[in-house]
């Protein structure tokens, strides 16, 4: 039987963005708490609970609600609460497949149209990682990491090819094991990837891109992901 929850200790306080509407804090909480695997699948939680422990008013909390429900994240039970939709082998597999092309698709046409802007913010995302490795914080620097995937596709200056990539990424980190930042040597290797990335993207050269996008990828799944991706 699945548990119900009254979401004790799910949410940080200091993540709390006061110069947003309540509607949108309780959005950007909860999806947090998804995406980050605070919450568990099978798991149904109260909405009074998430309402209390947010310290935001029932309707904000739920209009939150029904929009993660129409993205798919959550589903009322009728008088019981809300439920974690979860992601079966399928489902996560088809999402590592569209994450796989569409990222090469972001760093081929960012080596063809990032601007020195584009590559400013990449190379300080960069350097955020490098300089947090040391904490080992993996939300911390999964957030970083996630954050030069979405610069990079910024770069390649097509909106729904964002907005796909910002898709993809909040979704990926609901299985991601996220442990590779806790082992000092792979966490290197991975940031020497993105290196690798950018650097292409640096000179314009947008088939070297591609395929530093298409091996990162590879590698990353075989590091934490090969039970649910075939890597050839």
């Amino acid at each position: 039987m699945a548990e119900t929850s009254k979401a004790t200790g799910i949410f940080d306080e200091e993540q709390h963005i006061m110069n947003n509407s309540f509607k949108e804090q309780a959005y950007t909480l909860i999806k947090d708490a998804i995406i980050y695997q605070r919450f568990r699948e099978d798991a149904i939680y109260s909405q009074e609970g998430i309402c209390q422990e947010l310290g935001i008013s029932r309707t904000p909390v739920r209009e939150a609600l029904l929009e993660l429900q129409q993205e798919g994240y959550v589903y009322f039970c009728r008088g019981k609460g809300i439920k974690i939709v979860p992601l079966d082998t399928k489902v996560v597999h088809d999402i590592l497949e569209m994450r796989l092309y569409t990222e090469q698709t972001s760093a081929y046409l960012a080596g063809q149209r990032a601007t020195e802007i584009d590559l400013r913010r990449m190379q300080t995302s960069l350097d955020e990682i490098e300089n947090n490795l040391v904490t080992k914080d993996g939300v911390l620097l999964y957030h970083l990491d996630h954050k030069f995937h979405r610069e990079l596709a910024m770069a390649a200056h097509n909106s729904w090819l964002l907005q796909s990539v910002e898709k993809i990424l909040d979704n990926y980190l609901r299985f991601e094991v996220k442990t590779v930042y806790n082992n000092s040597i792979d966490a290197k290797v991975v940031l020497g990837e993105h290196r690798d990335i950018y650097e292409a993207v640096k000179i314009h050269n947008s088939e070297k891109a591609k395929q530093a996008a298409e091996r990162h990828l590879r590698n990353s799944y075989n590091r934490t992901l090969s039970k649910y991706w075939n890597v050839k």
